[in-house]
């Protein structure tokens, strides 16, 4: 369906339907005057002004049409100088990989080696001609009646450099992307390598090599530690198990994976034969296929031009967005597959099966982190569900449009509602393309940061309406601090800002080495942030001068917690500190097994803080030691919150309610995605949001449900409640729900 502010025609393209949006614009489902379906990308505004992004784009769009491969998508027609500029690519009436495995389970070996030969096949067309993908992914696969179909090559990279990375935005997603994308050296056809191998580890052991969790701890994995591949059968973990070689010259290259793959599936010239026949697939998926094909694209409920020429037309340049009313149906999406543990695990016994003539070279990705930052990619309901990225304050830019919905959504699940108001919850939405930070409310307005407009928000807390926007030059997804006037966040662009509350004037900026994801804590005057540089840093809320810097030689993404003086706070060191709020001297440190992005909560002499290592910790904040510590099962990316002597925190798509004082379980309550969301505890209710795309009410003492409201997108932030209401953050903008 289309909505307020779609385009009713682009270029020679009446637009019928909007299919998805990703992090350069929106994709819609176009026909020719011929009636000739074809899915069209529209980039954003922001990025078409810029000179530069149209040059390289003009120059991308030119290297896909070059493209020829008969397992692509390809590009069919372009105006990189239009208003706005878009492409339009091959609609394919297929079933993406994503949901395929998600609906079905894991896939047969032959299977995937057919699969993967068809996608080297298609990696071998998209590289001849200066392409390299950078986001092959499941959702990114479509699967067809006449074989798989490799999608969205044609906003890839073309040669060196795209725009989208200019801009501070990196192209990937997380658990497919390489480590050399993930720390900044350079990617060309072996990246896609990676992410092949990743993608035929996921088709077949029915989840992404480097487990699930969050953004950070994905690319974590994929930087330092191995691969679970134990479910797959022996010679195909050879061929993944070289494709996700840490190193980029130990990988094989396409050509010699086409071959070893094509004689796998048959004599190696008949592989395009074998994949135009549907039995190459399992059989149930084989049959969606050939239904999805049967049904051709979405019909669109007008079709005269007349009427499609009533449709509203968008807002005019510089008018904030329009509220919307209250959804009067629900929106569920299906939930994702399991959620694995993933302690670090030894390298496997290497079997020699693809040459390896190139082992003895260096480059590729080494250790250590660099200024370029993880990135991770939203996902629509039931596609690509290996991906559920990530933690409240994280930069999550989708750069490839969204693939799957090419094929358009299916599979969507329905839910139960248990308090028949919930959809009417909702007092205001304040619309918003993707990924917003945790609001914080302050004198009846919500401060947000986040969406593709690389900007801080000021909503009107009552009814929803723009007061102010503050652009940074990169994404902020820190949350805002707000104090004495003030509002305080970090940016992707590696700036912390200073904004004026009342009128979002820029105040100072303090520029540090890496991006600000750390949400900053304010305290007798002095700002405490951390940086991907891998320091904390305290600043003067004044005048925006350095007052000191602790050094933890690793990110640090956690927010921190400033308590009695002191000043708490994790690092990818997997190390939770503790610093003397003045001088920054150390008090003690505490050790966990893995990363520390959660953010700690100190509550009657006790620090409690998450770890990737599966545990959530309780430690004396007089010398660091532990009291106990509450196995999760999976990573602990978010931050606990504490009230009347229970701990509630988010893992493993729980969330889990633990005694303070003895780390014994109370209650869990089981949700159907990641839980980004820090726990707000009010009245006896505790509220969190999650990635299936609902907030929740729970009973603090029993742990049952209350209510639960469908935002219809998936949530990304933790919830603010005041007054009555909550404010929480979604990949379609900042909701406002009664409680």
């Amino acid at each position: 369906m289309l909505e307020a502010g779609d385009p009713q025609q682009v270029g020679p393209y009446r637009i019928v339907a909007r299919l998805g949006s990703g992090g350069m614009g929106r994709v819609y489902l176009g026909r020719s005057r011929g009636g000739r379906a074809v899915a069209v990308k529209v980039v954003r505004q922001e990025l078409a002004d810029d000179r530069e992004f149209q040059r390289r784009f003009a120059r991308e769009v030119a290297a896909a049409r070059r493209v020829n491969g008969v397992f692509t998508a390809g590009v069919v027609d372009a105006d990189p100088d239009g208003s706005p500029a878009w492409l339009a690519t091959v609609y394919v009436p297929g079933v993406s990989l994503g949901d395929a495995v998600a609906g079905h389970g894991p896939w047969p070996e032959a299977s995937v080696l057919a699969l993967g030969a068809g996608l080297a096949e298609a990696l071998e067309a998209i590289h001849a001609a200066g392409v390299v993908h950078r986001d092959l992914k499941p959702s990114n696969i479509l699967l067809a009646v006449d074989g798989p179909r490799v999608i969205d090559f044609g906003i890839s990279v073309a040669g060196e450099a795209s725009a989208l990375t200019q801009t501070g935005m990196l192209v990937g997603t997380p658990g497919f992307m390489s480590p050399e994308q993930l720390t900044g050296k350079h990617v060309g056809p072996a990246s896609d390598v990676f992410s092949l191998g990743a993608v035929l580890a996921f088709a077949a052991g029915g989840a992404a090599p480097f487990g699930t969790g969050s953004a950070h701890a994905l690319n974590f994995r994929v930087v330092y530690e191995e691969p679970d591949l134990q479910a797959l059968a022996p010679a195909l973990r050879d061929v993944v198990e070289q494709c996700l070689s840490k190193k980029a010259v130990q990988r094989p290259t396409v050509m010699e994976l086409l071959d070893h793959l094509a004689s796998a599936v048959g004599d190696g010239s008949a592989v395009t034969a074998v994949l135009t026949e549907t039995s190459w697939m399992p059989a149930p998926v084989a049959t969606k296929v050939r239904s999805r094909n049967a049904a051709g694209p979405p019909t669109p409920p007008h079709t005269a031009w007349t009427e499609l020429a009533q449709l509203p037309a968008p807002p005019r340049t510089g008018q904030p967005p329009s509220t919307e009313q209250p959804q009067t149906g629900p929106a569920a999406a299906g939930p994702g597959p399991r959620q694995t543990a993933h302690p670090p695990k030894q390298k496997q016994p290497h079997r020699t099966l693809l040459p390896t003539r190139r082992n003895q070279g260096e480059g590729g990705a080494g250790p250590g982190p660099a200024g370029i930052p993880p990135q991770a990619t939203g996902s629509q309901p039931g596609a690509d569900p290996a991906v559920l990225p990530t933690r409240i304050t994280r930069r999550r830019a989708l750069l490839g449009l969204a693939g799957a919905t090419v094929a358009g959504a299916g599979g969507l699940a329905t839910w139960r509602i248990l308090d028949s108001r919930a959809p009417e919850r909702r007092r205001w939405k304040y619309p918003a393309d993707l990924f917003l930070s945790s609001p914080t409310v302050a004198e009846g307005v919500v401060y947000v940061g986040g969406g593709f407009e690389c900007a801080l928000y000021a909503v009107d807390a009552t009814t929803g309406k723009q007061r102010w926007t503050f652009p940074a030059r990169s994404l902020v997804s820190s949350s805002p601090e707000v104090a004495l006037g003030v509002v305080y966040v970090g940016s992707a662009d590696r700036n912390l800002y200073a904004v004026n509350a009342s009128d979002g004037e820029q105040r100072w900026k303090f520029p540090t080495g890496g991006a600000v994801e750390s949400s900053p804590a304010v305290a007798d005057g002095v700002v405490y942030v951390g940086s991907e540089d891998g320091y904390l840093y305290a600043v003067n809320a004044v005048t925006g001068e350095q007052q000191w810097k602790f050094p933890t030689g690793e990110w640090v993404h956690s927010s921190p917690t400033v308590a009695g003086g002191v000043v708490y706070f994790g690092s990818w060191n997997h190390k939770v500190y503790a610093l003397d709020a003045v001088t920054g001297e150390q008090r003690w440190k505490f050790a966990t097994e893995s990363l520390v992005s959660s953010s700690p909560a100190v509550a009657d002499g006790v620090v409690y803080v998450g770890s990737e290592d599966g545990n959530l910790y309780a430690v004396n904040v007089s010398d660091g030691k532990q009291r106990w510590k509450f196995p999760t099962g999976d990573g602990v990316s978010t931050s606990p919150a504490v009230a009347d002597g229970v701990v509630y925190v988010g893992s493993n798509r729980n969330v889990y309610a633990v005694a303070a004082d003895t780390g014994e379980e109370q209650w869990k309550f089981p949700v159907g995605g990641h839980v980004p969301s820090v726990p707000a505890v009010v009245k006896e209710v505790v509220y969190f949001g999650a990635e299936d795309g609902k907030v929740y009410a729970v009973d603090t003492s029993t742990g049952e449900e209350r209510w639960r409201y469908p935002a219809g997108s998936k949530v990304n932030s933790s919830p603010a409640v005041i007054n009555g209401v909550l404010y929480v953050g979604c990949d379609d903008g900042l909701h406002a729900v009664s409680v």
